[in-house]
């Protein structure tokens, strides 16, 4: 193997060999920044991270965290806001695994039958049974997907759920996701991403795939 990797410098020129030491170098410096940085991180605490932004995958990174935690044995339950109507595959594998997982049932507010009385009622009664979860210890991480929207519609106060998050036992994280994240969830967010539509299939006339969107 070092043989091939020698005979492949080799026949590099001069100039690309020069470009590649730069890169190389470069590496080595965002390397050193990393650590510098890691070392300074000393807290081992729970989170609250945000995903907002108008681009695809804000639900697929929640639910990407929520398996991750599964995978070292930790305990989840997640809440989706406004979902819940159609088919999943997030939540069909999380409900074999036995994981708790309470939907709205409402769909979305694009859909036929749309009924915004009936939404707020429905948020709110999810919210009441968001609350147990929120102060359950026992929970280790907890996805509020699609929760930003409650807020941005009126459905929920922000001050009452800033608290509650606030308020939740010491091990717990807490993933929101959502578009039009309030100003007061990402000042409470130990991290916020923003997740930025460039490009999205629908735009181009694909239909909703499922495995990809659903």
């Amino acid at each position: 193997m070092s043989n091939t990797v020698t005979h492949q410098s080799s026949s590099l020129s001069a100039a690309e060999k020069q470009k590649l030491a730069k890169q190389t170098q470069r590496h080595q410096q965002i390397k050193k920044q990393v650590r510098q940085k890691s070392a300074l991180a000393t807290q081992d605490c729970h989170r609250v991270v945000l995903l907002t932004g108008n681009g695809k995958g804000k639900t697929s990174s929640g639910f990407g965290m929520v398996f991750r935690a599964l995978g070292h044995g930790q305990t989840c339950a997640v809440v989706q806001f406004l979902k819940g109507d159609a088919e999943c595959g997030e939540r069909n594998l999380l409900e074999q695994l036995g994981v708790k997982v309470i939907t709205m049932n409402t769909g979305c507010s694009f859909k036929d039958g749309y009924c915004a009385e009936h939404e707020r009622v429905r948020t709110q009664q999810v919210w009441q049974q968001t609350l147990p979860l929120l102060n359950d210890a026992r929970i280790d991480v907890l996805l509020l997907d699609e929760v930003t929207y409650t807020l941005a519609r009126k459905h929920l106060d922000v001050d009452d759920m800033v608290a509650a998050i606030q308020a939740r036992p010491e091990n717990q994280s807490v993933i929101l996701t959502g578009r039009g994240a309030h100003r007061k969830l990402k000042q409470i967010a130990d991290t916020v991403s923003q997740v930025n539509n460039v490009k999205h299939g629908l735009e181009q006339g694909l239909k909703a795939r499922k495995g990809i969107e659903y």
